[in-house]
């Protein structure tokens, strides 16, 4: 957890002087997936879908796509393009907690927007089981 965080720090650092926007949700605990298959593995298909109910600016967004599924081990990531409102998107999936076949996940948007812009996102978790 401290390597997202420092991770992620050193993300809002950089971006605070390029009109980079970060936007994490990690209300209610992020969001927990279910892991499963011989690699301990949650799914892409899982993943993208759970991704698209996670709005950015009050919007969902209009399709995620991801290159993988994302391991059960923390520290784990992702990164996903989500599609808003025809405008394509960072967004980064990161393990954050696995017991059993449970992974928690915690998700940043990264917005490449207008300088000084550091609007952020709105949300709350979800469940997948």
């Amino acid at each position: 957890m401290k390597r997202i965080i420092i991770a992620l720090a050193v993300i809002v650092v950089l971006a605070a002087g390029g009109g980079i926007a970060l936007s994490l949700n990690t209300n209610n605990g992020g969001a927990v997936l279910t892991a499963g298959g011989a690699g301990h593995v949650v799914s892409r298909a899982d993943v993208e879908e759970n991704a698209k109910g996670h709005p950015f600016r009050g919007d969902e967004p209009d399709s995620v796509s991801c290159p993988s599924g994302l391991r059960a081990k923390v520290a784990e990531s992702v990164r996903c393009t989500a599609v808003y409102k025809g405008q394509p998107k960072s967004m980064t999936l990161s393990v954050t907690e696995v017991r059993d076949d449970q992974v928690t996940v915690d998700f940043a948007i990264v917005d490449k927007g207008a300088e000084g812009d550091t609007q952020g996102a709105e949300g709350g978790a979800a469940k997948n089981k």
